[in-house]
């Protein structure tokens, strides 16, 4: 089961009228007492219910995830926030971002990505089609901003907000938090970012400090997800694609389990073996097509493709660009890290 820190959960309660959060609360059977401690976690359908009891009192002008995002201090993440905080600038941030940030928030997928003047923070997982999980998942990108500010400065605010899914509410709360055009309806969850921007100092920034924590984070992902199979499958895929995609079966055989326990090891972290295959794809093909000399064909032979088109329109999906327009601007993906 995918459980999301109570953290969020505590801090949208802390949004609503005492009578409307009591309300919620029980309609959702959350206790209080879960809620003091951050270290606890809440299943994500659960959380995703809160948010949408809690939108149902706010209608038309739904606005207590944004206020939540806006609540957000990076002392408030532990670790994690002081890692975000004492780095020297704000792209040092987002270095190994994607993975740390599971320890609160393993449902999503993020990742960074460098396209020309502009840098991209993205959600590559889909999400859910109901208002809980909208809300939730704007709330998510309203923290990152909260977060970035925090260690930048107040005056940072990305170029533009996008999301997949069609709005919950009045876009106007979004805009007021994020201080910049919100769109919906896009292909890719993203905050997008100018590039000088990023590059600029944060705040209390401290090199070596910051490296001291990097290395406690890591320390600390080695304790708390010390066995991520979903991680395990990416890397058999990606080391079998020249040869084409590999079976789940011959993948759960090589990792000593059934296809059914791994299948089912993977739905419980929320993903399936074809989301997987997918990420694999992803991952190989924007390193060999941003980073080597190999010819568009032989990258489409190397992921498992056995039509030069497939792999075009897969690519395409990925990245908003064709291979070859991607290689001749030269952007850089980071790699999805769980």
């Amino acid at each position: 089961m995918v459980e999301v820190s109570s953290l969020f959960a505590r801090k949208a309660i802390a949004q609503a009228e005492q009578a409307v959060a009591n309300r919620a609360l029980a309609r959702v059977g959350i206790a209080r007492e879960v809620l003091a401690d951050p270290a606890n976690h809440i299943p994500v359908q659960q959380h995703h219910l809160l948010f949408e009891t809690l939108a149902r009192e706010e209608r038309p002008q739904i606005s207590f995830h944004m206020r939540t995002s806006a609540s957000m201090r990076c002392e408030e993440f532990g670790p994690l926030g002081l890692t975000i905080k004492s780095a020297p600038t704000l792209r040092r941030s987002f270095e190994r971002l994607d993975r740390y940030a599971r320890l609160y928030n393993p449902y999503s997928v993020f990742a960074l990505a460098d396209k020309g003047s502009e840098c991209w923070w993205m959600n590559r997982k889909p999400v859910p089609d109901n208002d809980g999980a909208k809300l939730s998942n704007e709330a998510a990108l309203g923290t990152f901003v909260s977060l970035w500010r925090d260690a930048n400065g107040d005056e940072f605010n990305p170029k533009r907000v996008q999301f997949t899914h069609l709005p919950v509410g009045d876009v106007l709360p979004l805009e007021e938090h994020f201080k910049c055009p919100v769109t919906h309806g896009a292909e890719v969850d993203a905050i997008i970012m100018h590039q000088q921007d990023v590059d600029r100092p944060n705040r209390v920034g401290d090199q070596h400090i910051w490296k001291f924590l990097r290395e406690h984070m890591e320390e600390i992902l080695r304790t708390t997800e010390p066995d991520r199979i979903d991680r395990e499958v990416v890397i058999q895929i990606a080391n079998s694609l020249s040869d084409g995609v590999p079976r789940l079966e011959d993948v759960a055989c090589h990792l000593g389990m059934g296809s059914r326990t791994l299948q089912r090891r993977l739905s419980d972290l929320g993903h399936s073996y074809q989301s997987l295959v997918d990420e694999a794809r992803r991952e190989v093909a924007l390193k060999l097509v941003g980073e080597t000399s190999h010819s568009l064909v032989e990258v489409a032979f190397l992921t498992g493709f056995s039509e030069q088109s497939s792999f075009t329109r897969a690519f395409k999906r990925w990245s908003g660009k064709t291979p070859r327009t991607y290689r001749g601007e030269g952007p850089r993906v980071a790699a999805v890290q769980y």
